[in-house]
This record gives C-alpha cells, structure tokens and sequence, in this order.
C-alpha cells in the first residue's frame, strides 16, 4: 500500500512541473488521472483543491479520491478518500483524513498536526482510539506532501538523477519521502 501512494504522491507531483510558477497550484485545481492495466480501466484517481477559512485562518483544502470502475470493483472494489487542510502560505499541514475501503480493509482515521510542538494527535474512528507521535519539524501529511513538493523552492532547480527529501506521517509512523528527478 505504502508503495502505492507514494506512486500516486510522485505522479501528481511531476504533474505539477508543467504548471510552476510563484504558486504551482491555485483554489479550484482539479485533476483527474485515469488507471489502468493495459486496455482494461480499473478506476480513477481525482485531485480537487479549494480555499477555506479553518480556526480563523485561510488554508487549503485538499481532497483526494481513489476508486475501482466497471469488472475490476467486483474483483477488488477501492473506495479511498483523503484530505488535508494545509496552511495557505506555509504548506504546513493543520488537519488530514483518511477513509479507505479496499477489499474490505477499511481505515477511517483523522490526524491532527501541531507544528509547534511537533506532535500530531492520530484518532482512530474505527478502533475508537487516540494516540499522540512525536514527528519530525516540517512534517507533511501524504496530500499536503503533494502540494509541498510541487512549491518547493528547489524543485525546479533538479538536476537528473537529484531528490528532495521530506518526511511524511502516514500509517501511525513518520516516512521519509523522496522525490528523484529522472528526467
């Protein structure tokens, strides 16, 4: 699964070199990728951003769904949301959500980030759980991750075969991500 997004996390970023700029992204992007195995469509992945007003200051908010279509959902159905409200400036996550049903494994968790202290508070709505995780400074969730690295300062200075490298909450533990230029 881990595999998984950070396939995801790399294709929507590289998507974003095409639009760079001062601001790589702006309030209503939408993107959309079609997946697929050969001729066969398995599904969608969708991308939507908009600005919001959250504990009175103005974030983003990021929303991303995965899903199965036609005969792949009845031989393995994906239904898979995530979101991240991020700091409109920073990039700094504030809040994330995870619900995922795929083949019947299900998560629905919401973590909450505090880049002061650099902790996130992890709530489990399935296990009806709570846990707090010390993290590294400038951690990202897998969403912001995506808009992070697309405004990078030095990503559109890469050079082939280079990476920038970030650390990620995902899953109850912090990974460390990297982006590799190819060409």
């Amino acid at each position: 699964m881990k595999k998984i997004v950070s396939l995801v996390v790399l294709v929507f970023v590289l998507s974003g070199f095409v639009n760079q700029k001062s601001k790589a992204f702006q309030d209503g992007e939408w993107i959309k990728f079609r997946i697929h195995y050969g001729l066969i469509n398995a599904g969608y992945a969708t991308l939507e951003l908009n600005e919001e007003i959250k504990n009175n200051k103005k974030v983003f908010h990021a929303k991303g769904k995965g899903y199965t279509v036609g005969m792949s959902r009845f031989f393995f159905k994906v239904d898979d949301t995530y979101e991240s409200y991020f700091d409109k400036e920073s990039g700094k996550p504030y809040q994330s959500t995870r619900k995922i049903n795929e083949g019947g494994y299900t998560k629905n968790q919401e973590s909450f980030f505090n880049q002061a202290s650099n902790k996130v508070l992890l709530k489990d709505y399935k296990n009806n759980t709570e846990k707090n995780f010390s993290v590294t400074e400038n951690i990202q969730d897998v969403i912001s991750a995506f808009y992070y690295l697309r405004n990078h300062p030095d990503v559109d200075k890469l050079k082939i075969g280079e990476s920038i490298a970030i650390d990620m909450f995902f899953d109850d533990e912090v990974i460390n991500f990297k982006l590799k230029y190819l060409g």
